[in-house]
């Protein structure tokens, strides 16, 4: 008699995993959160000083990936007047969400700084969002905690919800470490003790960061998955367990479960591994998904993107890809696809700007229109790319270290002033941008073009 197939098998067969190659949402996407609801997975990620804030991007076999909507739509949710940008280094606006569903709602728990001065010590504020459909977001409830990196933990066992983040045990010292509370999901308030959980695997001092707390729960133990070293060469993700979500936590002997930097800070492409969740997929296998960046020439152009590697389980602890470092030339689940990607090409013509299009910070004016037979009109304002405002301009991520682009300039109704300009630009704040356009000439006569080049405030024309 020949044996009946596993349920496992039969469930690859019906639902065969696609292949997938890393990263698998490139050009800066950094911080994912990932929730598996029936047989669909969705994924946000931080959007800092961008509108709209925290896109949800929508799969249904972990490889492919659409743009599905955002949660941020609307000056109540996300106030970043005059918030510098992140490219400095220094984190400004919304960062790091974690999606949650808990009583047949959504949640995504994230944080918002305004700005960064240690003068001024504006320190980074926590709150949460809720949606009955991943489309349409409440206001956001303000959490009493301050910090950074929060999650929502519903315990499957008494129903309990907790508030887990980064914070530092007072303003004086500032060291930081990941603390917990009971929490009142309308209030935002703690409703029990404000604890210390666990401060992972580097020396606790002011330097360390332990940071991004993932809770989740399998089987009898309960997981606590935090980010350790920063988010530059030293970034790693480390585990601890507990039979309580309140701990005591036991580290795990293997730590850290995912470390690229490990095998060499410039030996391999893959960098700054961490900021993971792990989750099961819809046939019960388990995988990781985190932040890389890919370290080129001692620099990163795309920024930090998200990765996702299988899971293993031994001896009740989680292995990440096999304990192997991560390469870009390896993939799992099949052949990836080789092809070259379609061109992409926007004629605006649509009724509203397309979903990927974004804006700095938050528009209080209408910046531009769309033309009746296609095309965006700019309604020019006095703010350039260099201030920190909201320029007339729209912007999209770049998602490959080789690619061009290019923009087509329909006829003016008049020629530009001197101090008018439209164009093209490769933006990363507005301290670091190059500029390709036409405006009006210096001597006032018709309109010339022009490139240039901003480097830390200084201009080249």
């Amino acid at each position: 008699m020949t044996p009946l197939p596993k349920l496992s098998t039969l469930l690859a067969l019906i639902s065969p995993i696609a292949a997938i190659k890393n990263p698998v949402l490139p050009g800066w996407n950094p911080d994912p959160s990932i929730l598996c609801l029936h047989d669909e997975y969705y994924l946000t990620t931080s959007s800092f000083e961008y509108f709209p804030g925290l896109p949800i991007y929508k799969s249904t076999d972990l490889a492919s990936w659409t743009l599905h909507s955002h949660a941020l739509t609307r000056p109540s949710q996300l106030a970043l007047y005059g918030t510098p940008t992140g490219g400095e280094g220094k984190k400004k606006g919304t960062w790091a969400p974690t999606l949650s569903h808990i009583n047949n709602t959504f949640y995504i728990a994230s944080m918002t700084r305004w700005t960064y001065d240690p003068m001024a010590r504006v320190w980074p504020r926590i709150s949460w969002i809720s949606s009955p459909d991943l489309e349409n977001w409440s206001d956001p409830v303000w959490a009493e905690p301050w910090g950074i990196d929060p999650s929502l933990f519903q315990d499957p066992v008494s129903g309990d919800i907790y508030l887990n983040l980064m914070a530092p045990d007072s303003k004086e010292t500032g060291i930081w470490g990941i603390y917990q509370c009971q929490v009142d999901l309308q209030t935002g308030k703690c409703i029990d003790e404000y604890r210390s959980l666990w401060n992972g695997t580097m020396p606790h001092n002011a330097s360390a960061r332990p940071e991004g707390p993932k809770m989740f729960m399998r089987e009898e133990w309960y997981y606590l998955l935090i980010a350790e070293g920063g988010t530059d060469d030293l970034h790693r993700a480390s585990i601890a367990r507990s039979q309580s979500p309140r701990g005591p936590w036991m580290p795990n002997p293997d730590n850290p479960l995912l470390f690229n930097g490990a095998y060499g800070f410039d030996n391999l492409t893959v960098q700054s591994t961490g900021h993971a969740t792990i989750f099961d997929d819809v046939n019960g296998d388990s995988y990781a998904v985190y932040i890389a960046r890919r370290k080129v020439n001692g620099s990163s152009p795309l920024g930090r993107e998200t990765f996702l590697s299988p899971v293993s389980w031994q001896n009740g602890w989680p292995v990440i890809n096999g304990r192997r470092p991560v390469l870009l030339s390896e993939s799992f689940g099949g052949v990836p696809d080789q092809s070259t990607p379609a061109t992409w090409v926007d004629r605006f013509e649509g009724s509203a700007l397309g979903n990927g299009w974004y804006q700095l910070r938050m528009p209080y004016t209408e910046n531009f229109i769309l033309g009746e037979n296609g095309g965006l009109v700019f309604r020019p304002n006095v703010y350039s790319l260099s201030d920190r405002d909201v320029p007339a301009a729209v912007l999209r991520k770049q998602v490959s270290l080789n690619m061009t682009f290019s923009a087509e300039l329909l006829p003016s109704m008049s020629e530009l002033k001197r101090s008018e300009t439209v164009g093209i630009s490769v933006y990363l704040s507005e301290f670091q941008h190059q500029d390709v356009g036409v405006r009006g000439c210096g001597d006032g006569a018709g309109m010339c073009v022009y490139t240039q080049l901003l480097r830390n405030g200084t201009a080249e024309v």
